[in-house]
């Protein structure tokens, strides 16, 4: 198609092109609105018991521990889970997950660290949030351990690897404008040229049956004569 058809297709299907201009202006302003965020963030580390064979925990990691932490995480991101995280207090959205400390050659979750995440409108309380989340790991580690009957001095234990911080997620309302703009303008092109196509089609199809019904050589079915 060229531009010139591009452009006929568009002055038919005026009305189409007000139609997409108005729906991209209505979801142009909540995106240029869009307030500021902050992601709080910490990572774990959860470790085994300090051994005779193995003084310094970050030597003697293994990867079933990796799997248990990765085990409470998931449990820790299911739909019942936030349930329970939105009644203790926690806003905005949340994260639990196991950090890859393997290479592109052996993808392997050797070390058992745990990033927890949180993104909320307001700092403080991302920040009160990601507590609570850390705590509630650290509190299922430990119920979990209980029910089995560890003992003290054979428990996995967890530590802070990258202490808790906030970083501003900032936006930029002219990026959302462009980007919304353009979305818009491409969506309402192609539905304007399918519906112009739809509507063509239909058009030669009808005057295509009317000719047919017009040619000096059609006639009607014969009817079937009654008995």
């Amino acid at each position: 198609m060229f531009l010139s058809d591009m452009a006929g297709v568009l002055e038919r299907r005026w009305y189409l092109i007000i139609a997409g201009a108005l729906l991209t202006a209505a979801a142009a302003s909540p995106a240029v609105h869009t307030q500021d965020r902050f992601l709080a963030s910490e990572v774990l580390l959860i470790q085994p018991p300090v051994s005779p064979y193995a003084p310094n925990p970050v030597t003697g990691l293994y990867p079933s521990i990796a799997v248990t932490a990765a085990a409470i995480a998931n449990r820790l991101n299911t739909p019942d889970a936030r349930e329970m995280f939105r009644g203790k207090g926690v806003t905005g959205t949340y994260r639990f997950e196991p950090r890859n400390t393997g290479t592109r050659q052996e993808p392997r979750y050797v070390i058992g660290s745990m990033s927890i995440t949180n993104i909320s409108p307001d700092e403080y309380d991302g920040m009160r949030s990601l507590a609570i989340l850390s705590s509630t790991y650290q509190d299922e580690l430990k119920s979990m351990q209980d029910h089995w009957n560890v003992k003290r001095d054979l428990r996995i234990t967890v530590a802070t690897l990258v202490p808790p911080s906030s970083t501003l997620l900032s936006h930029s309302p002219l990026r959302s404008l462009i980007g919304v703009g353009l979305l818009g303008t491409f969506v309402t092109s192609a539905v304007t040229l399918w519906t112009d196509a739809v509507l063509l089609r239909r058009r030669k199809r009808s005057k295509a049956r009317l000719s047919t019904q017009d040619s000096p050589n059609w006639s009607d079915p014969l009817a079937r004569s009654a008995h």
